[in-house]
């Protein structure tokens, strides 16, 4: 008499979490798109060496690119910040805010 075995799907937790983490840097930038690389990249390790146990390649592949996307839009943000510091007292106008780095010395 053989016990039967039952033949589970694949795991797309880490999948997921790169795609979560991915929609968040669109949001949050930098912040949760190094952790959707990160996590990506292990999804899509796992699944290569074991794609029976692990599943949702495609969600780790998007997941990856929305990430790398956050963090470009990110730094492409930083940078202009940077370039171009006046822009941020027009920010700080805009939205009412104070904005400590809007504010400038003057002498």
């Amino acid at each position: 008499m053989s016990v039967p075995v039952s033949i589970g799907f694949p795991s797309v937790r880490m999948s997921m979490a790169a795609l979560f983490c991915g929609v968040l840097s669109l949001f949050l930038g930098a912040v949760a798109a190094i952790p959707g690389i990160i996590v990506g990249h292990i999804a899509r390790s796992r699944i290569k060496e074991n794609p029976y146990r692990f599943g949702g390649s495609r969600l780790a592949l998007v997941g990856l690119a929305i990430s790398y996307l956050g963090l470009l839009m990110s730094l492409a943000f930083f940078t202009c910040m940077f370039i171009y510091p006046e822009y941020l007292e027009l920010l700080a106008d805009h939205t009412g805010q104070s904005l400590i780095l809007a504010e400038s010395v003057h002498y």
